[in-house]
Formats: C-alpha cells, sequence, structure tokens
C-alpha cells in the first residue's frame, strides 16, 4: 500500500483501520501497565495530500483514545534513520519554505480552562 513510502489517499479506509487497530491495541496496553500513552514519530512524507489524510489519521484517532502526541521533527536536522526521504519529517521544505498544509494538519485546539 505503501510503495513510494506514503500512502496512498485511495487506501484512506485501510489505513484508518489499521491506525485505530494499531492505537486501540497500545492505548489497552498502556491501561493495563499503568503507564501513560505517549505517541511520537509519525508522519515522515512529503506530498501534501497523502501527508495530510497520514497525519490527521493519527492525530484525531489519538486523540480519540486519549493518547498524547508530539510531532517528531521540526526542522531538517540530516536524519538519516529516517524511513522516508530525506526533509520529510520537518516542517520545512529545502528551499526553507514552510508546508503550511502539515502544520494545519497537526494543529488543535484546546481549552485551557473550563
Amino acid at each position: 500500500m505503501c510503495s513510494t513510502g506514503e500512502p496512498k489517499v485511495a487506501h484512506k479506509d485501510a489505513c484508518k483501520h489499521w491506525h485505530w487497530n494499531r492505537l486501540a491495541q497500545r492505548s489497552r496496553d498502556a491501561q493495563r501497565l499503568g503507564v501513560p500513552f505517549m505517541l511520537s514519530e509519525f508522519g515522515a512524507c512529503l506530498t501534501e495530500g497523502p501527508c495530510t489524510q497520514e497525519i490527521e489519521q493519527v492525530t484525531w484517532t489519538s486523540d480519540y483514545f486519549l493518547v498524547g502526541w508530539a510531532y517528531w521533527q521540526y526542522k531538517l536536522y540530516e536524519d538519516l534513520t529516517t524511513t522516508a526521504s530525506t526533509g520529510s519529517q520537518g516542517f520545512y521544505n529545502a528551499d526553507g519554505s514552510l508546508q503550511e498544509w502539515k502544520v494545519k494538519a497537526l494543529s488543535r485546539t484546546y481549552l485551557m480552562a473550563t
């Protein structure tokens, strides 16, 4: 499904199901072990359509299970450990321009007090 390194938009339902199953299981594991669940290292992608879908599916599912999450990388730091292409994890393109669509996909509004 991800031969190019990014999930295909056409496989959105299968990808959503995959995220749901994985995060549901890890959430149950965290509850059983009595530890907090914090997710990181997701969304290493460059193409707006597939990347937005991937980020939104992971964050929405995390929010549903009340899982803490943090995006992996703010800026390109030559991370050679990634399975995605160089520069795919940060918010900036190689020319220094902001990947606004990625920032929008990650943005959430939270109440500070109620």
